[in-house]
């Protein structure tokens, strides 16, 4: 099974308010991709020790960013669009390059427990 398929599968075994995103989310290239509680598809990065999610649309055409769960480009700075090439801020999901310049990621709520596990969901609900 590959990383990226690994990371994909989520479990709502805690509660349904905070659905597992990633027993591990390692730093690098690949996305934990998810779909939220009310159906839309989503991703889980780590970046510099963070752990950022954002709903997977792309402000400027809607469709998907990352391409087989691949999101941060080679440069290992940006997350990036697989479509069109907009760059976006990691930890902040704005757009700093490309034909979305300016518009934002939307963001979701993330904590991580001590175990390393990531969870929907702001901390202490």
């Amino acid at each position: 099974m590959t990383e990226s398929a690994a990371l994909a599968a989520p479990s709502t075994t805690d509660t349904a308010q905070h659905p597992l995103i990633s027993a591990a989310l390692a730093e690098g290239p690949l996305a934990a991709r998810f779909t939220t509680p009310d159906g839309a598809q989503a991703f889980a990065v780590r970046w510099h020790g963070g752990v950022y999610a954002y709903v997977n649309q792309c402000p400027h055409a809607g469709g998907p960013l990352d391409f087989e769960g691949q999101i941060i480009e080679s440069s290992g700075r940006y997350l990036m669009c697989a479509r069109h090439g907009a760059i976006f801020e990691p930890d902040t999901g704005k757009c700093v390059g490309g034909p979305c310049r300016g518009a934002r990621l939307t963001p979701l709520a993330v904590h991580e427990t001590a175990d390393g596990s990531v969870w929907l969901g702001p901390a202490g609900q």
